[in-house]
Formats: structure tokens, C-alpha cells, sequence
């Protein structure tokens, strides 16, 4: 199983498909995007459209995962206040929701797994979990168990996920699509927000990033000149967003990554 990882586009998306051709990268089994398809410095309607243009293409391509970033949450819930990121504006939402439906938004997702790596566009941290599952009278250890009513369940990996990240995400998009805030959805202090820690399209991987114990995690948002990792006994997590100077590539369970360019003068050749 190969899976190729794009991380945050920001408007640049001429030469996602020319990359996605080329033989550096094929075959593969699936693409997955990390989000943040709009805004960038100075950009305009038109860049915006032409972003939304070739978003809307791509959403119904086979084999392809686009999960939500920081910057497109709020062009879906524009009435939402607690959530636009600095870049959002009415000109441009304008633009792309005459171009996105309803229809395309919703098949946007905020997380994926697979191949025993959770992705997002930010990440998900420890302190997010324990938050969680203390709301529901849970304590969850470091090794996956959860005590309820002083019965243990031991959660695998998967579990974890079913049990604890869809529930609080599937609460999330609830709360936002009413024009609430949710801290899963919330920016955190680094990123001059409300909450202690960002959820899961805010979380600053240099100030806030706190691996979950057993989870892998693969995230963007957080601008980096490398890729970068943070590893500890029981879970490796990289950060992908570095101007999309990099590419993403999952293949069986592992991770690597290489240079956009040669990715693409690969194609030319």
C-alpha cells in the first residue's frame, strides 16, 4: 500500500497534477491532502477561485482524501464567528462557495487512518485526549486503558480512534455547523486562541504538540524548512507542512518523503 501526503496548498495547486503524474511518485494506491487549500499573502478572488476550480476537481477523484485545514473551515460556516483564520475574507468566500456546494464541502473530512497513522491537518494532542475523556468520567492512561464505573477496556490503536477522536470530532462539526466554538476546532494560546492546547486544525506542533501515547500521527499546519519529527517509545509523528517544498509517501507503514522539484523535473524528463 502506497499513499502519497500533500500538505498545505495555500493557492498553490498548478502542479499537483503534474506531480501526481510523474514516476518518482507512481503507482501509488491513494493521495491524501492535509488541508489549507486557500489563502496565501496577497492573493485575490481570482486565485481563490481557481483554488476552489481545481479543489472541487479533485474531491471527486478517485482514490482521494482531502481532510479540512485552518484556513477552509470557515469558507464552509462563514456565519461561524469563532472561527475564521487570519487570510479568510467575504471576497473571497464569495468566490469559492459559488464554485463548492454543500455537496463538495461535505466530503471534506478532519481525519483519516490508515496504515496505523493518524492524520490531520494539526494533530491531535495528549492533553486534547485527556481533556475528552475526563469530560465523560474516563481516565485514560499512557497505555490506551480507559477506566469506566472501575471497569477496565483496553483500547488498541483503532479504539482509540472509533471510541474517542470520531465521537469528539463528529461533536465538533456539530457544534461549528450551529455557529458554536469546540475546543477540538479551537486555536490554542500559541495561535492566539482561547484554549489552553489548539484541536485539531490549530495545534502549533513547536509549542502545543504532544504525542498520544501508541498513536502515529502525520500533520501539517506548522511551517518547517524540513520535515520534522518528534518520536517517542510508543509513537513516531512528523510535521509535513514546509511550502509544499516536500512530498509525503506512506508506504507500509513507513514514512518518507521527497523534493517536490526533483518530483517534478522527474515528469518533464
Amino acid at each position: 500500500m502506497k499513499t502519497i501526503i500533500i500538505s498545505d496548498l495555500h493557492n498553490r495547486v498548478d502542479w499537483v497534477e503534474i506531480a501526481l503524474s510523474s514516476p518518482v511518485l507512481k503507482p501509488y494506491n491513494r493521495v491524501i491532502f492535509l488541508g489549507d487549500y486557500f489563502d496565501d499573502y496577497h492573493d485575490t478572488t481570482r486565485i481563490a477561485t481557481n483554488s476552489a476550480e481545481w479543489l472541487k476537481q479533485s474531491l471527486y477523484e478517485p482514490n482521494r482524501i482531502h481532510l479540512v485545514g485552518t484556513h477552509d473551515l470557515w469558507y464552509r460556516f462563514p456565519n461561524n464567528r469563532f472561527i475564521p483564520a487570519s487570510g479568510n475574507s467575504w471576497e473571497k468566500a464569495y468566490a469559492i462557495r459559488s464554485v463548492l456546494t454543500d455537496e463538495d464541502w461535505n466530503l471534506l473530512k478532519l481525519f483519516h487512518y490508515e496504515q496505523n497513522f493518524l492524520m490531520t491537518h494539526a494533530g491531535v494532542s495528549s492533553h486534547l485526549i485527556n481533556s475528552y475523556v475526563a469530560q465523560r468520567e474516563y481516565i485514560y492512561s499512557k497505555y490506551t486503558h480507559i477506566v469506566h464505573n472501575e471497569k477496565v477496556l483496553d483500547l488498541n490503536t483503532q479504539e482509540v480512534i472509533d471510541k474517542i477522536i470520531k465521537p469528539a470530532t463528529d461533536e465538533a462539526l456539530i457544534d461549528i455547523s450551529n455557529n458554536k466554538s469546540n475546543p477540538w476546532l479551537d486555536a490554542g494560546y500559541a495561535r492566539g486562541g482561547r484554549q489552553p492546547v489548539g484541536g485539531i486544525i490549530w495545534l502549533d506542533w513547536n509549542a502545543e504538540f504532544e504525542p498520544v501515547p501508541g498513536l502515529n500521527q502525520i500533520v501539517g499546519h506548522t511551517e518547517m524548512k524540513v520535515p520534522t519529527q518528534k518520536i517517542t517509545d510508543d509513537s513516531i509523528n512528523y510535521c509535513l507542512d514546509t511550502r509544499n517544498h516536500h512530498i509525503g509517501i506512506l508506504e507500509d507503514g513507513k514514512f518518507s518523503y521527497v523534493l517536490t522539484i526533483d518530483v517534478l523535473e522527474a515528469f518533464n524528463q
